[in-house]
């Protein structure tokens, strides 16, 4: 009988796929030595952002997330919960590959999901991706021995341009839960109607809205290509979703910026684009 797991791969190497194809994909470009390193960063952080989606209500939200820091404080103090993403964890906090102040991040960053209230405006929406997808790569950067102030910055713009897009792709989702991460200001600056949001319906207020975050998002890309040379390329895979954030960006163009068409919506990875950069070392 087939199944879909891909033997010799590890726990978390295969929920990573499972879950988080994309930086999955990326990983692979990893010294071999490290790459585990990386699946289980990417497994915490799959453990941490799919919280809301497992809760009814907030507060269980909260609990799971404090369930998670005390789970780390503790790994501190020895006690290490039987867990498949916690014990290996636990591995790479005793051997001091990832510090515990950088995971807390990963959580406290999440909390902004459980409140259930679109951003403000755009400063609030950057703000929100540069510490959810832009810290995790600055983590994982930092795993691949980038650790110094411009490969860290670096590799979190890289983050950021992904995280920019990878909320233009989560709309869909989004709408089906009745949650908004589209910037308030925007929102009204457009004349966008909620209802057009949630039952996807791709009016010109809508493009107009996704036109003008793609081009943030445009913009997040090229900043990161202009410090690329601050990331040694041992640590490129940590920027690596940079490029497949790219190739959505172009798809959700040749879509008219509809963010709810399927050419945009059920995209798959530039795998051959992302192979050429990843053996070539570069953004």
């Amino acid at each position: 009988m087939m199944t879909d797991k891909i033997p010799d791969l590890s726990y978390c190497a295969d929920y990573v796929r499972r879950h988080d194809r994309d930086r999955f994909l990326c990983a692979l470009f990893a010294r071999p030595e490290r790459r585990e390193d990386l699946f289980v960063l990417y497994a915490f952080h799959q453990e941490i952002s799919k919280t809301r989606e497992m809760v009814s209500e907030a507060m269980l939200g909260h609990i799971r997330l404090q369930w998670w820091r005390d789970t780390l404080a503790g790994i501190d103090d020895g006690e290490v919960r039987k867990h498949e993403v916690v014990e290996p964890l636990a591995a790479m906090i005793a051997a001091g590959r990832v510090a515990r102040k950088d995971l807390e991040a990963v959580i406290d960053a999440r909390e902004f999901d459980l409140a259930d209230t679109a951003p403000e405006n755009i400063s609030a929406l950057e703000q929100y991706v540069d510490q959810t997808s832009g810290h995790l790569a600055a983590v994982a950067a930092g795993l691949l021995g980038a650790t110094d102030a411009a490969a860290q910055d670096a590799a979190r713009r890289a983050g950021m341009a992904y995280g920019m897009v990878g909320i233009l792709r989560a709309m869909v989702f989004h709408g089906r839960a009745k949650r908004l991460y589209m910037p308030q200001d925007r929102i009204a600056k457009h004349k966008v109607s909620q209802g057009d949001l949630f039952e996807f319906r791709s009016t010109e207020p809508v493009r107009a809205l996704v036109r003008e975050l793609a081009k943030t998002a445009q913009s997040h890309i090229k900043a990161a290509r202009q410090m690329r040379r601050a990331l040694p390329k041992t640590a490129l895979p940590a920027a690596l979703p940079l490029v497949l954030a790219e190739g959505y960006l172009k798809k959700l163009e040749k879509s008219g910026f509809d963010p709810f068409s399927a050419e945009f919506g059920l995209a798959r990875p530039a795998s051959f684009m992302l192979t050429l950069r990843g053996i070539i070392g570069r953004l």
